[in-house]
């Protein structure tokens, strides 16, 4: 989720420690982002004990907080975004992009430690009986839990589009040493239209396949295997690929009245999709795309602009800091709150009242515990980072010694 780590963790040559510096004010997106995950599992929870208690469906603020869960499609944008960034502009240029075998060590020292520890302590506390939801706990491990409608959200319920993540880092590092080695052979237009040609039809053809999905096959809105595995999230990650390629290609710069101008059209589209959001597998056929067009006009604004008050404000304190734990955050958020519920430490969840009171016991207890897994898990884990060079090649730690 987030690539700021501590400089002495991560080698200077790290491609996605110079894109976290370079977009310094992206961090502050996703502290947004994970928070309003936050809000949307509490609201869920109040939901689920009193339904209804929050508005009905037709009122302002269901509206607001039945649509966080598009905020994820923040996450996949801006991932997107920042990991396919180098590969553009190695193609571009003509020459080599970053290796595939560095790329997924570094993805899997970022990724990995953190997942892994928190899905076998939350499995473990809620299977005391070996072997267990065995299945479960294998299809988590293999990232493969949004393959199945029994388990997509079993253990860590967010923790599926962690599984999304790493089957596109698995896609990209493919796509992007196919490119790079296909870019070497055209002409500077070629190596354009190959990027802009080879993203659109990951776009199109994911949001072929959910329409088809909807209209032809007719899936059912909580057939979790058609809408939330890779195939159904690739239009999503296309978005913020493409948005690299403006990036990439140099030319394109916003003016001020430009930059306003295209966050308050993405902040519109955003709002319009969570008014206009149906109920059923329609919303899964459009609703997360429309999101993601929203949030990469928005991403667009601050990476195509210059140092705007936004932007400025995202880059800082305490915005960064929680953009700094927001993987964390995502993951820890849900079983905390559970295991607060199932020890009886939570009041009653009833209306709005309710809702604030839980908010301001959740918020501040998932931060504090964000804070010490990335000291403790993420942090150290990071320095994993540093096992391969840009090339892929293993670092000789005791050379000439």
């Amino acid at each position: 989720m987030s690539d700021v780590t501590p400089a002495r963790t991560v080698p200077a040559d790290d491609p996605a420690r110079a894109v976290g510096r370079r977009f310094a004010g992206l961090e502050g997106y996703r502290g947004l982002a994970a928070l309003a995950i936050v809000v949307y599992h509490v609201y869920q929870h109040v939901e689920a004990a009193d339904p209804g208690s929050l508005g009905a469906q037709d009122s302002a603020s269901y509206t607001a907080l039945h649509g966080l869960d598009g905020l994820v499609s923040l996450f996949f944008v801006l991932s997107a975004f920042l990991l396919f960034l180098p590969y553009a502009r190695a193609v571009l240029g003509g020459g080599d992009g970053p290796s595939g075998r560095a790329f997924l060590v570094r993805r899997a020292a970022r990724i990995v430690p953190l997942y892994l520890v928190a899905t076998l302590v939350v499995w473990s506390a809620r299977n005391s009986d070996i072997p267990g939801a065995w299945q479960d706990l294998l299809l988590h491990l293999t990232f493969t839990q949004v393959y199945s409608n029994d388990y997509v959200f079993a253990t860590i319920g967010p923790a599926w589009s962690l599984a999304v993540e790493v089957q596109f880092y698995l896609l990209l590092a493919l796509l992007g040493a196919g490119l790079t080695a296909w870019g070497r052979r055209l002409s500077a237009r070629g190596r354009l239209v190959l990027l802009v040609s080879s993203v659109s039809v990951m776009f199109v053809g994911s949001l072929a396949y959910k329409l088809s999905s909807w209209l032809v096959t007719g899936v059912y809105g909580d057939d979790w295997r058609v809408w939330f595995g890779l195939p159904a999230k690739l239009d999503e990650f296309a978005l913020g690929m493409g948005l690299a390629i403006v990036v990439a290609i140099g030319r394109v710069r916003l003016g001020r009245a430009a930059v306003e101008v295209t966050r308050l059209v993405g902040l519109g589209i955003v709002v319009a999709a969570f008014i206009l959001r149906p109920d059923g597998a329609g919303t899964h056929a459009w609703f997360h795309t429309v999101t993601a067009v929203g949030f990469a006009a928005m991403l667009a604004a601050s990476v195509l602009g210059r140092g705007d008050w936004w932007t400025t404000t995202l880059g800082r304190q305490p915005l960064a800091l929680l953009g700094l734990v927001s993987y964390s955050l995502y993951l820890w958020h849900e079983p905390l709150m559970l295991l607060l519920d199932s020890r009886g430490l939570l009041p009653a969840a009833t209306g709005l009242p309710g809702f604030a009171v839980l908010l301001a016991i959740v918020v501040p207890l998932a931060v504090l515990v964000a804070w010490v897994s990335y000291q403790v898990i993420e942090r150290p884990g990071n320095a994993l980072r540093g096992l391969v060079d840009r090339q892929g090649r293993s670092r000789d730690y005791y050379d000439g010694s």
